[in-house]
């Protein structure tokens, strides 16, 4: 049991730098590298059944609009993907 705790606060600790390098991608004003970061995060929260962080990284996908500057509500997007990423008591 005490494995299966460590893999998941590994993995959520894993999704947390992704999470970062989304941040850090706007700052930079590189949304597509953003973008590309989000996809990645969706992807790995769903293969590891975090659905409530999958949901929230399309929810960010869905802020940054291919071709685009992102839409007003990318930050309160950012704030739910991190705070989906907590490790539940």
């Amino acid at each position: 049991m005490a494995t299966l705790d460590q893999d998941i606060l590994l993995s959520r600790a894993r999704l947390a730098l992704d999470a970062t390098a989304i941040g850090q991608a706007m700052l930079e004003g590189d949304h597509d590298e953003a973008r590309f970061r989000a996809h990645l995060l969706r992807t790995d929260a769903a293969d590891l059944g975090f659905d409530d962080t999958a949901h929230a990284a399309l929810r960010v996908i869905a802020h940054l609009p291919p071709g685009e500057a992102p839409k007003v509500g990318i930050g309160r997007a950012m704030l739910h993907l991190t705070d989906t990423l907590h490790i539940p008591d």
